[in-house]
């Protein structure tokens, strides 16, 4: 892919990502999507983090970040084609399920496969 086109498919994922949008998910993440969260949780967490599967994982987290999260903000949004991935950087803001604000600086890796999405890699420094 170019680094136009991948920035296209960057541009549509925001899009649908943010809206929560399955239809819109499905026709840019590859069927075998895996979403690695900057956590893991409980006994058997893994140093790759939470993992979510799948477009119908994605809007689980999604929903769940709607229900629990408020004032969520995103500021200094920095896209850059890297060969094969996408690197997304940029800052989110807001209050999170325990009433605490949060301040995180975000990285995501996006590694494309066949002109789609075929992971999200999340990497976060956290301020509190």
């Amino acid at each position: 892919m170019s680094d136009e086109e991948m920035l296209d498919l960057i541009a549509r994922f925001r899009t649908a990502f943010r809206a929560a949008d399955p239809d819109a998910l499905s026709q840019i993440l590859t069927e075998d999507f895996e979403w690695h969260m900057h956590f893991a949780n409980g006994p058997n967490g893994r140093p790759t983090g939470c993992v979510s599967y799948g477009v119908d994982g994605m809007i689980r987290v999604l929903e769940w970040r709607k229900e629990n999260w408020k004032n969520q903000k995103t500021s200094d949004l920095v896209e850059r084609p890297a060969g094969d991935v996408i690197l997304q950087m940029f800052t989110t803001t807001g209050i999170d399920e325990n009433d605490e604000a949060f301040h995180w600086n975000v990285v995501d890796v996006y590694p494309i496969r066949d002109g789609k999405i075929a992971k999200k890699d999340t990497y976060w420094k956290q301020a509190k």
